[in-house]
């Protein structure tokens, strides 16, 4: 296999695993990463990747006109996203890409409109997924925490912990549990109606279900699942796992399968539950990109970014990444990093 080039998108230090994932992919291939970010301080150190460079916002209107600067520059193959708000401008201009030959990481537009969206999600799935509802104001939260007593909410088209909070009267008073460990945050039900009213926010207001989070990490080839594996968190922190284990699920995996094969998803996904003490799930979301827990997945048999990339330069991969070792542990520390 022949060396190639990634630019990855929208990377952290805390995201260096992903890179990892590349590098050391058991093939000895020389695979170089090149990382952005549009906060200077966010971006990878030079230890970890071949190059780190500071792009505009996702948002703004010369955002694409840069990453194609940077994959001619680069002599970039691959264009790998990692955030959800990038993700439908870059696959409304997958097109542009290829016209200087690189290949890009994200689904087909139709389908991932669908998966990245949280409401039109529930309007497909909601047979799946906990109680939830748009709250545009105030009257709209009391109404719903009177059905609901214990909810949460979160924004329509954020990823991770971003705009998550569980709405709790009593637990958001208490101080020791600001910024603690493994706890999630938390807010009054007064503090969501004045987010509401005053930011005119449309916020997702969903009945919260007890349980552990549940991940199933898979490769799809439009609609058809050639790689999958799902892990349970025992412990999160920013809705990554801190603490896991390999375990299969074959309902989690059965609606994956249905998912997949509805959307027609493509490429690496994420596709989130609440496991039950009983072993049930409850579907949550779908994140049509890689998640951070990917270099959990690659220890325990299945190496889904490098894997992606085999894939679009044309290799069959569907041989390769089979044995997973279920059962497997992790218990993520905290370590330093030091570079000039």
């Amino acid at each position: 296999m022949k060396d190639f080039s990634v630019l990855m998108t929208s990377c952290s230090p805390r995201k260096n695993g992903l890179i990892h994932c590349l590098k050391d992919n058991g093939d000895g291939v020389n695979v170089k990463v090149y990382c952005t970010n549009c906060r200077e301080e966010e971006l990878p150190s030079p230890n970890v990747c071949d190059g780190a460079y500071l792009v505009p916002r996702n948002d703004a209107p010369d955002y694409i006109d840069v990453l194609l600067h940077l994959c001619n520059m680069l002599e970039v193959d691959i264009l790998m996203p990692r955030l959800s708000s990038e993700l439908e401008v870059i696959s409304r201009n997958k097109h542009r890409f290829a016209q200087i030959g690189v290949k890009v990481a994200v689904t087909d537009y139709d389908g991932l409109v669908i998966a990245n969206d949280k409401n039109q999600l529930y309007s497909l799935y909601g047979d799946l997924m906990p109680m939830q509802m748009v709250g545009s104001s105030s009257k709209d939260v009391e109404e719903f925490a009177k059905r609901y007593p214990q909810f949460c909410c979160k924004l329509p088209h954020s990823s991770g912990a971003a705009g998550f909070a569980i709405v709790d009267d009593k637990l958001c008073d208490k101080v020791n549990l600001f910024h603690a460990y493994g706890y999630k945050h938390y807010i009054s039900k007064d503090h969501l109606c004045r987010i509401v009213e005053n930011q005119k926010l449309d916020y997702i207001l969903q009945e919260l279900v007890d349980g552990y989070d549940y991940t199933v990490s898979l490769i799809a080839d439009h609609g058809v699942i050639t790689h999958m594996v799902g892990y349970v968190g025992y412990e999160m922190e920013f809705s990554c796992i801190m603490c896991g284990e390999v375990k299969p699920n074959d309902e989690a995996f059965k609606i994956a399968t249905r998912i997949v094969k509805d959307l027609r998803l493509d490429g690496n996904i994420g596709i989130d539950f609440i496991l039950r003490h009983d072993g049930s799930v409850v579907l949550l979301e779908v994140n049509p990109r890689m998640n951070a827990s990917l270099p959990f997945v690659a220890k325990a048999g299945c190496n889904m970014p490098y894997l992606q990339c085999k894939r679009l330069l044309g290799y069959d991969i569907r041989s390769e990444g089979q044995e997973i070792q279920v059962g497997l542990k992790m218990r993520k520390n905290y370590v330093s990093e030091y570079f000039f």
